[in-house]
Parts: structure tokens; sequence; C-alpha cells
């Protein structure tokens, strides 16, 4: 799940935004945060500079939790913080762990993206939310937003890379969460109208902790 570092540097202005929406959003202040696929954790550390949380931070890549760690040391909040190598599929956490569970950029990575899934609707505790997905956010201001692009565009153009295709995101949401994961209480969130702008999903844990029920 680590990328190269070039990569966090262009989108490292949209984190304090997207946090920030995910704070409004869903209330966040006291509980446990996890970071999955954290990478050098801009996200659990910016979620750290606002809240009460304890985050966790998660990945599969030991050099990427190095990162995040010395990221969040210098970060100098007074949040407790853990740092977990482990894979999605197979999270090491109990049952009903965390109050909120969130990964950017990560799941394009996953190898069964159905039992990532299903581990992390599975740690969340009843009444607990989960965002997955790619994205700028709504915050983000549209100069921001146009620039971020561009520099994005012209790194793939020059590396060769491929950018994750935003296209059939929710088709292999649906078919990850509903058919194979058991999850149906979630919802689709996309950030624009176009086939490659952001999409997220949405993942809820009913009060009584089962599955069901649309949110």
């Amino acid at each position: 799940m680590h990328r190269p570092s070039v990569f966090y540097s262009i989108l490292e202005p949209i984190y304090p935004f997207l946090v920030q929406q995910f704070a409004d959003d869903y209330g966040l202040n006291r509980g446990i945060a996890v970071d999955i696929g954290t990478g050098p954790g801009f996200l659990g550390t910016e979620l750290a500079k606002i809240t009460n949380m304890t985050v966790c931070f998660v990945d599969l890549n030991e050099e990427a939790l190095q990162s995040a760690k010395e990221r969040f040391m210098v970060s100098e909040t007074d949040n407790e913080a853990l740092f977990v190598r482990a894979d999605v599929k197979a999270l090491p956490f109990e049952d009903g762990f965390a109050d909120f569970v969130m990964s950017r950029g990560s799941i394009w990575f996953w190898e069964e993206p159905e039992k990532g899934l299903s581990e992390v609707y599975r740690i969340l505790k009843p009444g607990g939310v989960a965002v997955i997905g790619g994205g700028l956010g709504r915050y983000v201001p549209d100069s921001m937003r146009r620039r971020i692009v561009a520099a994005n565009r012209d790194r793939l153009i020059r590396s060769g890379e491929t950018r994750p295709c935003f296209k059939d995101f929710s088709r292999m949401i649906e078919d990850a969460l509903l058919e194979k994961a058991g999850v149906d209480s979630f919802r689709m969130i996309s950030e624009g109208e176009e086939g490659d702008s952001g999409k997220w999903v949405e993942i809820h844990k009913n009060g009584d902790g089962k599955r069901g029920g649309l949110s």
C-alpha cells in the first residue's frame, strides 16, 4: 500500500480539508479511529490534531508504518496512537473495536476487497461508520483541486503509471459488499458527475450490531 513520496507530496495539502470534512460529517471527537492503508500517516495525524480520538495507523508495509510514526511524532499531538502492521483482510482487532474507520486510495490495492470490507464492518462498533474510497473531498478549494488534478496528471504521464479508475467503483463495491461481504448498510458518495471523479463508500453498522437495513 506504500506509494512513492512524490504522490503524497502532491496530495499533502488536501488532508486537513478531508479530515475536517470527516469530523464534521460524522461528529468525530472521542473514541477509536482506524486509518487503513495509512501510508505516511497523513489522515490519521490530521485527525489527531483536531479530535481527542485514539488513532490506529494500519499498513502492510513496514516502511510506510515507520514513516507514519515519524510524522505523528513530529506533529506533537497528545492523542494515543497505535501503529499496526496488518493486511486489511485479517485485521488484528476485536469485534466492535472502532468508532470510525477511514481509508483513502488503498482499496484499489486490496487483493480481496470483499474480505477487507467484511473486516472493516466487523471491527466497527454498533453505531460506527467507515468511509473508504478515493478523492479530494468537498472542502478542497476549487483552485487547489484544479492544481492538484493537473499536477497528478502530469506525474502519471511522466512516470507511465495508471490512476485508479473510479468508473467501476460502485459496481466493485456493491459486488464486494452485498454479494460477498454480506454488508448492506451502506451508501455510495460521488464528488462529481464525471466517471473519473472521486468515489467513496460510507458503511454503517446498525445500533444493534447486526447487518441489514440501508442507512
